[in-house]
C-alpha cells in the first residue's frame, strides 16, 4: 500500500513538474511575442490589402478574414510609369501603398493614383476616387486638415481635403516622390525622391526646393518619417536600384538625417531586408520598420531608436499566405510591404468586412 502511494505521489509530482515546465515555456513564448506598445498596425502591401497586427501581442496575421483589410486588387509599383519612364506593361492597376488615419477612417492611396476610404468602425469602404497617377506615401499634413499623397509616376505631391474629398493643391518636387515629412515648426518639409536617391528640402510656405540631401548609401528611396522630437529624419533606403535605375549594389537600410545640419549622421544597415517605411512609437523609443525580403515573406521589424538594434521581427505575409495556400503571382513571387499606419491606443482589431 505504501509502495502504491509512493508511486502515485511520484507520478503526481512528475505531472505537476511537466505542467509547470510547459506553463513556463508557454509564458516565455507569449512574453517573447508581446511588447509594451498599444495599438493596431495596418501595413499596406502590393496584394491590395492591409495586414493587421496587434502591437501588444505582435502575433503574426494568420486569418484571412480578421487579419487583413481588403481594399483593391493586387498591383506592382514597377509597372507602368515610374518617374516618367515606362516599365513593364500594367497587368493590375491595384495595390495599396500608404494610408493616413483620420477620425477612425483610413484614407488609402493606391498604385493607380486612386484613394479609398475605409471606416474602421463599420468595415465599409468607399468607391475608388481618382486623384493622381501612382501613389506611394500618405500622411496627414501639419495643419491636420489635409492629407498629402506622393506620386511615383510624375513626382508631384497632392494636397487632398478629406472632408470635401477633393484635391486643393498639387506641386512638383522630383522625378518620382515617395514620402514627405515636416519639421516641428512646419517651416521646412522633406520629400524623398525614389529613383534619384535625393531628399529634397522645401520651404513650406513657398513649396520651393531650397536644398538637396544626398549620400552614397542612398540610391533608391521609399518613405520617410520624422522622429517625435523633430531632431531626426529617418529615410528608408530600399536601394533596389543604383543611380540611373541600374541593378542595386548597395546595402539596404535606414539613413538618419540630422535636421539641424541636413546631413546623414548614421545609417542602419538591414541586409536582406529592403525597408519601405518607418513609424515611431509615441514615446520615440521604438521604430516600426516595414521590410521586404524578396522571398515568400516580408516582415515588421521593431528597432530600438537609441541603440539601433533590431529587437523583434514579425512575419506579416507568409504567416497568412502559407497556411491558406495563397500564391503570390506578382513581383516575382514576393509579397511586398509598403506603408505603415498605426491606430495608437486601439486594442481591438476593426470589424470584419
Amino acid at each position: 500500500m505504501k509502495k502504491a502511494l509512493l508511486v502515485i505521489t511520484a507520478l503526481v509530482l512528475i505531472a505537476g513538474g511537466y505542467f509547470l515546465m510547459n506553463s513556463h515555456i508557454n509564458s516565455a513564448q507569449a512574453a517573447e511575442n508581446q511588447s509594451n506598445l498599444v495599438g493596431i498596425a495596418f501595413i499596406a502591401g502590393h496584394g491590395g490589402h492591409l495586414a493587421v497586427v496587434n502591437l501588444a501581442t505582435l502575433k503574426p496575421p494568420t486569418d484571412i478574414e480578421k487579419d487583413r483589410v481588403v481594399i483593391t486588387e493586387a498591383g506592382s509599383e514597377m509597372e507602368g510609369k515610374v518617374a516618367g519612364l515606362t516599365f513593364e506593361q500594367v497587368k493590375k492597376a491595384g495595390g495599396t501603398h500608404g494610408a493616413a488615419l483620420v477620425n477612425g477612417k483610413l484614407y488609402v492611396g493606391l498604385l493607380d493614383g486612386s484613394v479609398v476610404v475605409y471606416d474602421l468602425a463599420t468595415g465599409k469602404k468607399s468607391k475608388q476616387m481618382k486623384v493622381g497617377q501612382k501613389f506611394c506615401g500618405a500622411i496627414v499634413g501639419p495643419d491636420g486638415k489635409h492629407i498629402y499623397f506622393e506620386d511615383m509616376a510624375n513626382g508631384h505631391v497632392y494636397e487632398w481635403d478629406f472632408k470635401t474629398l477633393k484635391t486643393v493643391d498639387e506641386f512638383p518636387v522630383g522625378a518620382g516622390v515617395c514620402g514627405i515629412a515636416w519639421t516641428r515648426n512646419h517651416k521646412t518639409a522633406y520629400v524623398s525622391d525614389m529613383p534619384s536617391g535625393i531628399v529634397y528640402v522645401l520651404d513650406w510656405k513657398t513649396k520651393k526646393v531650397i536644398s538637396k540631401i544626398t549620400d552614397p548609401r542612398m540610391t533608391f528611396l521609399h518613405q520617410i518619417s520624422m522622429t517625435p522630437d523633430g531632431k531626426q529624419l529617418w529615410v528608408t533606403c530600399g536601394n533596389e536600384f543604383d543611380p540611373g535605375l541600374k541593378p542595386g549594389t548597395h546595402t539596404p537600410g535606414i539613413a538618419i538625417i540630422d535636421t539641424k545640419t541636413n546631413k546623414v549622421v548614421d545609417f542602419i544597415e538591414t541586409p536582406n531586408r529592403s525597408g519601405h517605411h518607418v513609424v515611431f512609437s509615441p514615446d520615440g523609443k521604438t521604430a516600426l520598420y516595414a521590410a521586404r525580403s524578396y522571398d515568400n515573406d516580408s516582415k515588421l521589424m521593431l528597432i530600438n531608436t537609441k541603440t539601433h538594434a533590431v529587437e523583434k521581427e514579425v512575419s506579416v505575409c507568409a504567416s497568412c499566405h502559407v497556411p491558406n495556400g495563397i500564391e503570390v503571382r506578382i513581383d516575382k513571387g514576393s509579397p511586398l510591404l509598403c506603408g505603415i499606419t498605426v491606430a495608437w491606443g486601439m486594442k481591438h482589431k476593426p470589424v470584419a468586412q
